[in-house]
């Protein structure tokens, strides 16, 4: 082998790398930031049956967590997608999820860990997976992760691959399916594709948001009772303008005083503190101390379906001492959208998920790539030293 030669092998190696850069980006559809207006317009009117009355004004702790939404755009997977020639010899063994952090003891958690096993029948094959988070309820699997190249070992079973996530903002409190769609190096076709419907080990993660998943600093307290009620829907498209949420907050002790903080979230988007209440006393048990908020969306609110948490503050400390959010159903996917479009059919908004960090192992995840140009370059010295001898 000439040098000249060698030195284009390697040149195509290096291009052959590039090439699937690209791939990695998939076929998928993109899917712009949901923001409401900055300039939105609402009216907020709470309700305190037993009597509240306004305290002296403690130091109000805000948000421990806020979620900052990064303004990018989100890929979801095709509702149809190609699947490879090569489809029939290579398949997934099995996939499993695993729940690691939940801050809060809530029972849903910021960090898990999914881990499969795909075999190849055409022996080694080079690889990569898209890893796809979808909510119940909601209509779009969102690519959260895209791993590194590894190797399939054949039908070896002791090639496991797995990764790690903790999610950093945009998902909301609710149960969550997995999917996984795995490529061969090179090739833009689905070459595998386990999910919630193959497997119930990937099916109904309890997941949240790292800004969701916050510990309660002062123990005692609960939010018992939620309910939220429609009132207004002048355009008759199924989304409110005006709506009530009613909750009921109780203590292991009669006599102290709270206030809430509510915040909101249109589908994929960020969460906006929207109201803070005035402080209202709260009873050891019973619906006398029952908040209700009623809501009216102006202006400045695209018509989608939003998420709501309750987040309650001691009012003497100002530190948290409940919260209620998507994980009931009355908080979660709630048909919404202000007056002005109240007043015309507008179609929902769709929005763009969220962000999470990931880290991965098994396989063999290193470059190939390098390996492969090592060795056409060992080959073609020991070709020149033969003909030179």
């Amino acid at each position: 082998m000439k040098p000249a030669l060698a030195s284009s092998l390697l040149a195509l190696v290096v291009s052959l790398a590039a090439t699937h850069a690209l791939a990695a980006e998939g076929k998928v559809s993109s899917l712009e930031p949901m923001r409401l207006d900055t300039q939105r317009v609402s009216n907020y009117v709470g309700t305190a049956r037993a009597g509240s009355k306004r305290l002296a004004q403690s130091a109000r702790k805000p948000h421990a967590d806020e979620p900052k939404l990064k303004i990018q755009t989100r890929a979801k997977r095709p509702a149809v997608v190609e699947k490879s020639g090569r489809a029939s010899h290579i398949y997934f063994r099995n996939a499993s999820g695993r729940l690691i952090t939940d801050r809060d003891g809530d029972g849903y958690h910021s960090e898990f860990r999914i881990r499969f096993d795909a075999d190849s029948s055409v022996g080694d094959v080079l690889v990569y997976a898209r890893l796809y988070l979808r909510r119940l309820g909601e209509p779009d699997w969102l690519l959260y992760h895209t791993t590194d190249d590894f190797w399939l070992d054949g039908l070896s079973g002791s090639d496991d691959y797995y990764v790690t996530t903790t999610l950093d903002d945009g998902f909301a409190t609710g149960e969550y399916d997995v999917l996984i769609d795995l490529y061969e190096v090179g090739y833009s076709d689905i070459v595998a594709t386990i999910s919630a419907y193959d497997t119930n080990e990937l099916a109904y993660l309890p997941l949240e948001e790292v800004g969701l998943d916050v510990p309660i600093e002062l123990p005692g307290y609960s939010i018992r009772g939620v309910e939220t009620l429609l009132l207004i829907d002048s355009d008759r498209d199924g989304h409110y303008s005006r709506f009530e949420i009613a909750f009921d907050p109780d203590a292991d002790f009669d006599g102290t005083y709270v206030y809430a903080s509510v915040w909101v979230r249109a589908q994929g988007g960020e969460w906006i503190e929207e109201h803070v209440s005035e402080d209202f006393l709260v009873d050891a048990s019973g619906e006398d101390d029952l908040y209700v908020l009623t809501i009216d969306w102006i202006s400045g609110y695209p018509t989608s379906f939003y998420d709501v948490q309750i987040d309650l503050y001691d009012s003497a400390t100002g530190a948290l001492v409940a919260s209620a959010g998507s994980e009931r159903p009355e908080l979660a996917q709630i048909p919404l959208e202000d007056q002005q479009r109240d007043a015309r059919v507008n179609p929902p908004i769709a929005g763009p998920g969220g962000n999470a960090t990931s880290r991965e192992r098994g396989g063999g995840a290193f470059n190939p790539w390098w390996l492969l140009a090592f060795t056409l370059l060992a080959a073609g010295r020991f070709t020149i030293r033969r003909s030179r001898t």
